[in-house]
């Protein structure tokens, strides 16, 4: 589609995509063919090129093999077969061979490759055959893949080489993480929305320069994409303790048979939020609010497997001695109490922490300022020992 495009943006009279399958077949973006085809880009389907004919040097035409789809390959795209006898010449003067890539492997002698000629390294480490040498992305094992796989394997392999430069020779350990199916009647509570679509410059500007095509998305559509939104995920999952130990002890999960509490709601007041089925009954929202705030918002309801944190009563925070000072969602380990976010969606959002000191005493104790983007989220202290103050 790039070369296509930008042929078209440099005065080609006509240009040509040659693909031996269908368009539904084709390996590229929708809206990218359709902004191609708008700009004047000619689609040949069901065409395979098997002779470029020259004349005094230069390409004059491309001999074309007429194709029809058989039986699905190993990937699940039916597979070209020719039309025996029925070919096309197409005179052109140019041709880009835009059909993939492979591995130029200059300068890496020692390494063991694959059959693809690609560098063969463990999925694991990504270490290769040579000590100290590691490799990831399309030159390794499977070849050409799109770029987000190359990223992510970057990320993973940064861990082992950090660990490998400390003198640790360990394998890359997939992160644990919590992952559950979401019943199809869970989504009924929410009102679809389409996608927004961003306005594109018109097709005779485009394709007389390289302006941005997609313009972007409005004040207003921005505003309107982003309330699509579902707020899936624990908003808590960046401070959670429960996680962080899971992944520092090698936590091997396992689900056990028996009743499982699925209550399933969040019970949200003005600025907490709670949800008692990440509750573990550890105790110390109700130890914080009563030995530390002096209140009892917050109490051990029932007994046994039906014990629940929860006001008295059942009541909302709103009616009880809460002076919403976020104490029990600073203790909280596990996300079961958190503090609703200044914002319209609450999301699961990576805070910013500035540090800093209070300065309402001399003490100056330890602030944490969790802030994301421009918004401050909450401020935690940690208040200095009476034996550690100095006068």
């Amino acid at each position: 589609m790039d070369a296509c495009r930008t042929a078209v943006r440099l005065g080609a009279e006509k240009v040509y995509v040659i693909y031996r399958r269908t368009r539904n077949e084709m390996p590229a973006e929708e809206l990218e063919i359709t902004e191609a085809t708008e700009e004047g880009v000619e689609f040949k389907f069901l065409n395979n090129p098997i002779e470029f004919v020259g004349e005094n040097g230069k390409l004059k035409a491309v001999n074309l093999q007429k194709m029809k789809l058989g039986e699905p390959d190993s990937g699940g795209r039916r597979r070209p077969e020719p039309i025996v006898g029925d070919t096309e010449m197409l005179y052109l003067d140019s041709a880009v061979m835009a059909i993939g890539q492979h591995p130029d492997l200059s300068g890496l002698d020692g390494l063991d490759t694959t059959k693809r000629n690609t560098i063969f390294a463990d999925e694991g480490t990504f270490r290769t055959s040579l000590d100290g040498v590691f490799a990831v992305g399309d030159i390794t094992n499977k070849g050409a893949d799109i770029a987000i796989s190359a990223i992510g394997e970057a990320q993973k392999a940064a861990v082992v080489i950090d660990r490998f430069l400390n003198g640790e020779s360990v394998k890359y350990k997939k992160p644990f993480r919590v992952e559950r199916e979401l019943p199809s009647d869970y989504f009924a509570r929410f009102e679809k929305a389409k996608r927004q679509t961003a306005d594109v410059l018109p097709a005779l500007e485009r394709k007389n320069s390289f302006k941005e095509v997609s313009m972007g998305f409005t004040e207003e559509q921005a505003k309107a994409e982003a309330m699509r939104c579902l707020e899936c995920g624990c908003h808590d999952f960046f401070d959670c303790k429960l996680i962080k130990y899971a992944n520092k002890y090698n936590v091997k999960p396992e689900k056990f048979n028996g009743t499982k509490h699925s209550r399933n709601n969040e019970n949200k007041s003005s600025l907490i939020i709670r949800n008692v089925d990440k509750c573990i009954l550890c105790g110390l929202c109700v130890r914080v609010c009563d030995e530390a705030m002096g209140n009892t918002a917050l109490g051990l309801i029932g007994r046994g497997f039906d014990t629940v944190v929860s006001p008295e009563f059942g009541l909302p925070l709103e009616k009880t001695d809460c002076s919403f000072c976020g104490q029990c969602a600073v203790v909280c380990p596990t996300g079961a109490i958190i503090e609703k976010q200044p914002c319209v969606k609450n999301l699961t959002v990576k805070e910013e922490i500035v540090n800093s000191v209070c300065n309402l005493c001399s003490a100056l104790c330890k602030t944490e300022i969790h802030k994301i983007g421009n918004t401050v989220i909450r401020i935690e202290f940690f208040p200095i020992p009476v034996r550690s103050q100095r006068l």
